[in-house]
């Protein structure tokens, strides 16, 4: 393979993103982060050019995503690359992974943050329709782009201006500290039916079904996958969020969310 993609995905944003980067570029193989985490030993990409395609957290990385990067070894690729998909801000997170690669004897050649829908529902949820496919064509015409900068292998990092450096300072190291407990803000009500569907796509095998109900285990990510992709709709954070709209990537279907994020290949649902 010419092409590594790393990626680590919540509501299939950043996996559309990797698939559709691996249709322009050719000969490009994608790899789930969440499943390399769960085995052992180095991870040692067989390709020359690798790529890291994951989501913003409060304007950093993915907690995932930085314990993965000690683990993976690029001492012989020759181009290293990242896209950070997000709702809105983040930008401040490709500076973030170039100093974790650096430490690790690599580093970031080029960088892009492309904006995607947003997922997070305590900012109010998913917008409409509309506004979706208006965002989501936007990002393909803007990843279509970047696929021709990757086969030049451009050098090309954006800019960090002093607010994305504030607001990564100001939110990032309370979010990481805060992942531990976060998941006891997460709530089950009476329409579940204890499918089981949290489970399967939780990236960090952090949900149980005990009782057909889920419990969290307090090793979160706030991926927000389970709350999303529930059909039901029974996940909730906090009462004011209920009826706040849920998302997941329209060309990302629920089966192979599933096997990209947890391994399961049993699942029908589509």
């Amino acid at each position: 393979m010419t092409t590594t993609l790393y990626v680590f995905t919540g509501t299939g944003n950043s996996l559309a993103a990797a698939e559709l980067l691996a249709q322009k570029l050719g000969d490009t193989v994608i790899e789930s982060i969440p499943i390399l985490m769960k085995k052992a030993g180095p991870v040692i990409p067989d390709s020359p050019k690798v790529g890291f395609i994951f989501p913003v957290n409060y304007s950093g990385l993915p907690l995932i995503l930085s314990k993965f990067i000690p683990r993976i070894s690029l001492s012989h690729v020759s181009y290293t690359f990242a896209v950070a998909t997000a709702g809105g801000i983040g930008r401040y997170a490709l500076l973030q992974l170039d100093t974790l690669l650096k430490e690790n004897g690599s580093l970031l050649q080029a960088g892009w943050m492309v904006r995607m829908v947003d997922n997070y529902i305590p900012y109010g949820g998913a917008p409409d329709d509309k506004t979706q496919k208006e965002i989501l064509a936007d990002a393909e015409r803007q990843l279509s782009d970047i696929a021709d900068f990757i086969q030049l292998k451009k050098k090309e990092m954006p800019k960090f201006p002093l607010m994305s450096q504030i607001l990564h300072y100001s939110l990032y190291p309370r979010f990481i500290r805060s992942l531990p407990e976060i998941d006891n803000r997460f709530h089950v009500d009476d329409t579940c039916n204890g499918f089981g569907i949290c489970r399967k796509v939780c990236p960090a095998d952090n949900i149980r079904i005990l009782d057909e109900r889920p419990v969290w285990q307090h090793h979160c990510l706030f991926c927000l996958a389970c709350i999303n992709l529930c059909p039901k709709e029974a996940i909730q954070l906090e009462e004011k969020h209920r009826k706040k709209r849920r998302y997941r990537n329209p060309s990302v279907p629920l089966k192979k969310l599933i096997q990209i994020q947890s391994g399961f290949d049993n699942s029908s649902d589509q």
